[in-house]
C-alpha cells in the first residue's frame, strides 16, 4: 500500500542536500508535493521553498561547533522546540537521508511517529564509540525500523545516491532506477546578471580541497588571452567575502582586462546562489556546494577535485556538459592541485565550451 505522508529527515550539508534534490521531487510526484515534511538545517529553507514549496519545512538548528556549551547540550536546546513539531506529527513513513547519525539525530529522527521507518545502516558505528553503537541499538529494538545496508561505490554514482536508491526502493515498494533519484534543481527567478557571465566559486569548506589563488589566476589569463572571458563573477559563502576580494585584487593586478570584467557577487540565501549558477554560461569551482548545484541544473561546469572522498559523494555528472578532473593515483606525496596543469584544464574547459 502507496504511502499517503512522508516525513524525510535531512539535517545535512549543503551539497549533500543539493544530492537528495532528486529524493524529494519524485516523491512529490508520487505522494503529491502537499504530503512531504522535510527536517533540514536553517541554511536550507530557501532552497527548500523554492524547489519544493508545498511541503511543510521543519528546521533544526543544529551546529557542527562548539561555541560555548558542549556541543551536544548546545544542540539539544536549539532544537528543543522544532524536537516539539516532530512529537506532535504522525505520517505513514519516515525515511532519514542522513546516514551518519549522531546521538541527537537518532532521537530527533525516531520522534515522529510513522507506521514505517527506512533508513540506511549508519557508517558512524564503525568507530570505536561503543555509547553511540549503544543509543542506536536500543533505538532499533524499540522501533524496529527497516533497515538497508550502506552500500559501497558504483561507478559513476556515489554511495550516497546509491543509498537514496536503496531507500525508494523499499518505500516504494519496486525497484528505482537511479536515474529517477537524479539530482534535480530549478532556478526560481531569473539570473541577478542580464549579461553573459561565467561563474568561478574558487573555495571550499576545507583548505585542502581548495586551488590555489595563483593557479586560478593563471587559468583566467590563459582564457583571456584567447578572448573566451566574458564576466567573471566570483561567489561563495558569506564567510569567504574577504577571500573573494582578495581574489579579485589579483585578478586585477595579473591583468587590467579581467579587472574591467571581474565582479564578487554573494547571493543572499542559497536559493538565490542556485538562480546566479543557472544563469552562467560556464561554472568553474572545486568540489563543494556549488558543483554540486550546478551539475543538478545542468550547467556547462568545471571542477577541479582533489579526490578527497571519492565514491561517496563524487564525481557525478548529469550529462556531457560537467566534467571532473581527478589527479591520478600515481600522485604520491604531491598536492593534488599539481597534477592539473594549466594547458590541460584549458583544453578540458575549451571543449566544455563546445558541449
Amino acid at each position: 500500500m502507496k504511502p499517503r505522508t512522508c516525513f524525510l529527515f535531512k539535517p545535512d550539508g549543503i551539497g549533500d542536500f543539493f544530492l537528495a534534490s532528486g529524493v524529494v521531487r519524485l516523491l512529490g510526484e508520487e505522494l503529491g508535493e502537499e504530503n512531504l515534511s522535510i527536517a533540514i538545517l536553517p541554511i536550507m529553507e530557501p532552497v527548500v521553498r523554492g524547489q519544493f514549496p508545498k511541503a511543510t519545512v521543519i528546521c533544526l538548528p543544529l551546529r557542527t561547533r562548539r561555541v560555548i556549551l558542549n556541543k551536544f547540550v548546545a544542540n539539544c536546546l536549539r532544537s528543543f522546540f522544532p524536537w516539539l513539531t516532530l512529537l506532535r506529527m504522525k505520517v505513514d513513513l519516515s525515511i532519514s537521508l542522513r546516514n551518519m547519525r549522531d546521538y541527537l539525530q537518532t532521537v530527533l529522527f525516531f520522534s515522529v511517529r510513522t507506521r514505517r521507518r527506512i533508513l540506511c545502516n549508519n557508517p558512524l558505528l564503525e568507530s570505536n564509540r561503543p555509547v553511540r553503537r549503544w543509543t542506536e541499538e536500543g533505538f532499533n529494538r524499540l522501533f524496529r525500523p527497516c533497515f538497508i545496508d550502506y552500500p559501497m561505490a558504483v561507478e559513476g554514482v556515489p554511495n550516497e545516491l546509491e543509498a537514496h536508491r536503496k531507500l525508494l526502493s523499499e518505500a516504494l515498494g519496486r525497484n528505482v532506477a537511479v536515474r529517477e533519484i537524479w539530482p534535480r534543481l530549478k532556478a526560481v527567478e531569473p539570473p541577478p546578471i542580464a549579461a553573459t557571465y561565467w561563474v568561478c566559486a574558487p573555495f571550499s569548506s576545507g583548505l585542502e580541497k581548495d586551488f590555489p589563488r595563483e593557479r586560478w589566476a593563471e587559468l583566467f589569463l590563459a582564457v583571456q588571452e584567447k578572448a573566451l572571458l566574458p564576466l567573471l563573477v566570483l561567489t561563495g559563502s558569506l564567510d569567504q567575502k574577504d577571500r573573494l576580494m582578495e581574489f579579485q585584487s589579483m585578478l586585477a593586478s595579473a591583468s587590467p582586462a579581467i579587472a574591467k570584467k571581474t565582479t564578487v557577487i554573494i547571493p543572499s540565501n542559497l536559493q538565490k546562489f542556485i538562480d546566479l549558477l543557472a544563469g552562467a554560461t560556464c561554472v568553474t569551482t572545486v568540489d563543494t556546494a556549488a558543483a554540486h548545484a550546478a551539475t543538478a541544473l545542468d550547467c556547462r561546469t568545471l571542477v577541479l577535485f582533489s579526490g578527497k572522498h571519492q565514491g561517496m559523494f563524487a564525481p557525478w555528472v548529469t550529462s556531457s556538459r560537467q566534467q571532473w578532473l581527478l589527479p591520478p593515483e600515481s600522485l604520491g606525496d604531491r598536492p593534488w592541485h599539481e597534477a592539473h596543469q594549466t594547458a590541460d584544464i584549458l583544453q578540458h574547459l575549451t571543449v566544455l565550451l563546445k558541449s
